[in-house]
């Protein structure tokens, strides 16, 4: 899927959740619409064999006004010749039949649900205004018309806990959203959240924590079928912006690393070369070589004979007798 963000920060919003700084995340504060129809005519204009979105991201589309809304519209009619929909994000208790008949009126094909946690009091302690009776309800509704789900969730906001997690997991895994991201709860500057950090009231997850969690995630979702397509913040927040918290500009890359080392300790054969995808060159060498040490290390190697197959997809392997390409 080729898609084309579109950031509407804070547009929509009724409530000013803990951790929220959408300013700081998008990097401006207002839309600003000649901006938009600029980046949407490029974007349609290279053509691909890809499916293809515009997606409107950062603000609870379905709670802006008609007016506002069909004003965001118009400036993607004239390419929906050019691509396969519209996605949106909102948040669950801005969902309801007349609401997704108005997505189906107007090219809405996606729909990503901010849904954060499944523990009603995570959600009431981070300020989110709905229940887990509210997320399954909306996520039905939404599969129902058949608009394509997402979630987006966020491990290690306050009063989250092993319990919470599990729980999220499993209310997930039961509603069987096409697709999740997974954002490790970052404290940013001038939110409510770096007020509970600074006065000892919130202690954000450690990095290797929530590489940990986030591994656990995104295992448990891809062997039940639902895709995971990010992890963690985009690469180009101001640092000066961050309080605390499991920041990493390649927060995706250490937690595919973490996940592809343990499965080739587990499945590790002596003397054999290992076979891996061209595409995972970068975990294996990124970072200082980190993964690439960390094998050898329990290993008790020395050398680690390498074998690139191209029809590998990522985070792909095997153990062969093939001649070895490369010794790392």
């Amino acid at each position: 899927m080729r898609i084309l963000p579109i950031f509407i920060p804070h547009q929509g919003c009724d409530r000013s959740c803990i951790y929220c700084n959408q300013n700081i995340i998008t990097g401006y504060a207002k839309p600003d619409f000649e901006n938009i129809s600029n980046q949407i005519t490029n974007f349609c204009n290279h053509k691909t064999p890809q499916k293809t979105e515009i997606a409107f991201f950062g603000g609870t589309f379905t709670n802006l006004t008609r007016k506002y809304q069909l004003e965001l519209i118009k400036l993607v009619e004239s390419f929906y010749d050019r691509i396969d929909g519209i996605r949106i994000s909102t948040i669950p208790d801005k969902i309801d039949e007349n609401i997704l008949s108005f997505c189906l009126d107007n090219h809405i094909s996606t729909i990503e649900l901010g849904v954060q946690s499944f523990s009603d009091n995570v959600l009431n302690i981070s300020g989110r205004k709905y229940t887990k009776k509210t997320v399954i309800k909306s996520a039905k509704l939404i599969q129902k018309v058949g608009i394509n789900l997402g979630v987006q969730l966020m491990p290690g906001l306050p009063e989250s806990n092993e319990k919470t997690l599990e729980n999220t997991i499993k209310e997930t895994i039961k509603i069987n959203p096409e697709f999740v991201r997974i954002y490790p709860t970052i404290v940013l500057k001038h939110t409510k959240l770096a007020k509970l950090f600074q006065n000892g009231s919130y202690n954000p997850l450690s990095l290797d924590k929530a590489v940990d969690i986030v591994s656990k995630m995104k295992m448990k979702f891809e062997q039940s079928g639902i895709d995971v397509i990010k992890m963690g913040l985009h690469s180009d927040i101001d640092f000066s912006d961050i309080v605390a918290g499991p920041y990493h500009q390649s927060f995706g890359e250490l937690v595919k690393s973490k996940i592809l080392s343990e499965e080739i300790l587990l499945n590790y054969k002596k003397g054999k070369t290992l076979a891996i995808s061209n595409q995972d060159i970068s975990l294996f060498k990124g970072f200082k070589a980190s993964m690439l040490n960390l094998l050898k290390e329990k290993l008790q190697i020395k050398e680690l004979p390498i074998f690139l197959d191209k029809k590998l997809k990522s985070e792909e392997f095997y153990f062969s007798d093939e001649k070895a390409m490369e010794i790392w």
